[in-house]
């Protein structure tokens, strides 16, 4: 089995190192199916989106692009940030419904659109830095990410738990609920069995990403396969999985699901 598809890749739009173009290229090579440019929503401080008229350039870059390139599919995506305790993201409205594909991720640095949110922030922020969190802390933060998932058509919450402290088994839960797939982050997948193993326990489905930030990380799956042998995630509940196949990762290994 091999994975045909990444969903979760950056840009200069954000802060990624390459242009779309060669993240589409990237993914040709890699024989994947199907790319997702979904660059830093607009909230993220110093590397989001710039407004609605960089998500422009980007949706006529992509149209130009799936000329170009019939071979693949490439959609037009964004990983939007949370930026408030009701579980708001910063999309502009205009865009929502344009999207391809929306992802979302909990991430610290933030434009709060309140009060209760900057306060939120702050103290996530200071928990990062100090190694330590409260159950009160915890609690507000799965509220809010799941109140994302209850409120917008969200395709996959990126890198659970990850920058913030969140109870996965509620997330999950709801994930399952409301049709939202968990992402198996590639970048951060030796860091990621015991979320796994917490949401294997409900009936969500995952996604295989890499998250990547420069081209030669699109399709880059190698970390991700090893979690999925090492847990032995039934292939069934990963939706990009392609099945019957022989995949090789990308440092030569060949992956076999049984």
């Amino acid at each position: 089995m091999r994975v045909f598809a990444d969903y979760h890749t950056h840009t200069t739009y954000s802060h990624g190192k390459g242009r779309i173009e060669e993240n589409v290229q990237a993914a040709i090579r890699r024989g994947l199916k199907s790319i997702g440019i979904t660059d830093h929503g607009p909230g993220h401080f110093f590397i989001g989106v710039k407004g609605e008229e960089a998500f422009r350039s980007m949706q006529a870059e992509i149209r130009r692009l799936r000329a170009k390139y019939p071979q693949i599919e490439i959609l037009f995506g964004v990983e939007a940030n949370i930026v408030d305790v009701d579980g708001t993201i910063d999309v502009p409205e205009a865009i929502l419904p344009e999207l391809d594909i929306l992802l979302v991720g909990y991430h610290k640095l933030v434009k709060p659109q309140s009060l209760a949110a900057l306060k939120v922030g702050a103290k996530n922020f200071l928990s990062g830095w100090l190694g330590k969190t409260t159950q009160a802390l915890r609690d507000i933060n799965t509220k809010a990410i799941c109140a994302a998932v209850r409120r917008y058509p969200v395709m996959a919450v990126t890198h659970p738990g990850l920058q913030i402290d969140i109870d996965t088994l509620a997330l999950a839960n709801i994930c399952a609920e409301c049709g939202t797939l968990m992402e198996i982050n590639s970048s951060y997948a030796e860091k990621l069995d015991d979320y796994v193993k917490t949401a294997l326990t409900t009936g969500v489905n995952f996604v295989i990403n890499s998250d990547a930030h420069t081209p030669e990380r699109v399709g880059d799956f190698t970390a991700a396969y090893r979690l999925l042998q090492r847990l032995n995630v039934p292939a069934e509940r990963v939706v990009n999985l392609e099945r019957g196949k022989r995949g090789v990762s990308t440092a030569g290994e060949e992956f076999i699901h049984d």
